[in-house]
């Protein structure tokens, strides 16, 4: 297919983005040779990525995408960029011939690529990797984005397109004859076409001419006044016109007689006059988003008294759930948050967590937490009362002879238990799992031992783990999606001599190997959330937390 003809068929589907799906094609076609690297720039929702991918398709080119908001180190970037090659390849089962799916560096990184693409430079094909996003790359060192446009220098059958959010600075590749293509901002006529290019969601109460009439002059009420001042994309702008059509035209699916003596029929200027709050108060509410979707309201009188009744305060909101994985990544994060490294061994090993020995240590171990638990508290009642005996203790004569009985106290059972850090009960904790029986509190955790948990912890864990890829990589970016969730973050500045001990004391800005290993994360969710989405795929958090159960 030409270049001419691919742009006009995707500017079909993707309209205003010709010129752009006509550069793509001419660079990246199967019959000539594409350009070691080329950058393709712009701000968000300007339909990058999704031109790039219809371009690639159309043309019939193997291609790997990999996307930069889904890598949280710079290690994991890499591995991803050889998974997703494995993948579009063919070769995900042979990845045991390719360092079993693990990159360390850009030099092996370079090694096994060539290995790899090695079957399509002999058949003179291309590949091309696309890294989506690689300017906001976590723990990205300098040289990142140089040293991954030289891969097509270096392997001759791959060419790199680097997508990037901002405007590229002069050189920033520290080569020249790079190829750019900006994919600049959407005009307000290029932003009303888009939505104009597919038709509103029809109801009941309104003709198909009616609508072929007042729509574009709705879409284009909603850009003035919504979306250009607040510079809104073009999924924020379909989603608002999707919500407030069928409010807008509420007056002539009603029913309701158009205001005016010799008015017949509804026109735009009166349904504008008539929704004049519509775009002050519920346009303004559809441009703030939610992570828990609103419930409808409804305005009917008959179900009014059951939305009274509704709105009481009957308890706390339900929070939202999450599918199977990330819940059980979220769950190993709290539980290594919240047991001590050296009782890893004790709850979490795979050779002796079955046994009958092994449930006695886990109960055992939870017995003496409760009790120093219980003995923290004798000592905070204690200490208020020592103040008022003090002066009858002096004039009070002692029995001689009588043996004291010996009291266990926190002091005595932290010598015997050994804990570091054990203070009071975890912040936000609920019934059952962080209460008073919990005594340690949240602490940073490596990557390493967040994998290792998640391993132990698995309801359903792999029949073959030897013949079954490594699951890091899937772990890794579920991992920065609960990150932009908030609902684990990066532990800067907790790496203390006792909470790191013998993992690493390497930072976390260069995306090497050493940086990586060093770095540690927190939970920042409450005990009885993560209690009720364990529970939702078979996890006990209990039967797994130190001082949970007994």
């Amino acid at each position: 297919m030409l270049p001419a003809e691919l742009a006009r068929s995707l500017g079909q589907k993707w309209p205003c983005r010709e010129l752009q799906s006509r550069q793509l094609a001419s660079l990246l076609d199967k019959g000539i040779s594409s350009p070691a690297s080329i950058v393709v720039h712009g701000i968000a929702a300007t339909c990058k990525s999704t031109i790039v991918r219809a371009v690639l398709s159309t043309l019939e080119v193997p291609h790997a995408v990999v996307r930069s908001a889904e890598c949280i180190t710079g290690r994991h970037l890499l591995t991803k960029i050889l998974s997703e090659t494995l993948d579009a390849l063919g070769q995900k089962d042979e990845w045991e011939r390719f360092g079993k799916g693990r990159c360390e560096n850009i030099s092996s990184l370079v090694v096994l690529l060539a290995e790899s693409l090695a079957s399509i430079t002999g058949g003179g094909g291309k590949f091309v990797l696309v890294l989506d996003g690689i300017d906001t790359q976590r723990e990205a060192p300098p040289t990142l984005l140089a040293a991954l446009a030289r891969l097509g220098e270096v392997i001759p059958s791959l060419s790199v397109v680097l997508i990037l959010s901002s405007t590229p600075r002069p050189l920033f590749l520290q080569s020249s004859a790079v190829p750019h293509i900006n994919f600049p901002p959407y005009t307000r006529q290029e932003a009303i076409r888009i939505i104009l290019n597919s038709d509103p969601q029809p109801l009941e109460g309104i003709s198909a001419e009616q609508t072929a009439r007042l729509y574009p002059s709705f879409v284009a009420t909603v850009y003035d006044s919504l979306v250009g001042p607040t510079s809104g994309t073009i999924p924020t702008f379909d989603s608002i016109c999707e919500k407030l059509w069928p409010r807008f035209v509420a007056p002539i699916t009603g029913g309701e007689a158009p205001p005016g003596v010799n008015a017949s029929e509804w026109d735009f200027t009166r349904l504008l006059v008539r929704n004049r709050a519509l775009f002050r108060h519920q346009g303004e509410a559809a441009l703030v988003h939610h992570i828990v979707p609103e419930e409808p309201t409804a305005a009917t009188p008959a179900t009014s008294k059951s939305l009274l009744a509704r709105s009481l305060p009957t308890g706390p909101s339900p929070l939202p759930s999450l599918p199977y994985f990330p819940t059980l990544i979220l769950t190993s994060a709290y539980l290594a948050s919240h047991t001590p490294p050296r009782l890893d061994t004790i709850f979490f090993s795979k050779f002796s967590s079955s046994s009958l020995s092994a449930r006695n240590k886990r109960s055992h171990h939870r017995r003496r937490l409760k009790l120093l638990s219980q003995a923290q508290a004798e000592d905070l009642r204690e200490a208020s009362q020592d103040t008022s005996s003090t002066t009858t203790a002096a004039n009070t004569p002692s029995k001689k002879g009588k043996r004291q009985k010996t009291r266990i106290t926190k002091s005595t059972l932290e010598s015997a238990f050994a804990t570091s850090s054990a203070t009071t009960s975890a912040a936000g904790g609920g019934p059952g799992i962080t209460g008073p029986y919990t005594i340690l509190s949240a602490r940073p955790f490596p990557l390493e031992r967040l994998i290792a948990i998640y391993h132990a912890i698995d309801p359903n864990p792999p029949a073959n783990p030897i013949r079954t890829a490594a699951v890091a990589d899937a772990i890794y970016a579920e991992l920065a999606t609960l990150r932009r969730l908030r609902l684990v973050v990066p532990a800067a500045g907790h790496r203390s001599s006792a909470q790191v001990g013998g993992v690493g004391a390497g930072g976390g800005g260069s995306g090497n190997t050493s940086s990586d290993a060093g770095e540690k994360w927190c939970v920042n969710v409450s005990g009885d959330w993560i209690g009720e989405l364990a529970k939702g795929i078979g996890v006990e958090v209990g039967e797994w937390l130190a001082g949970g159960l007994d």
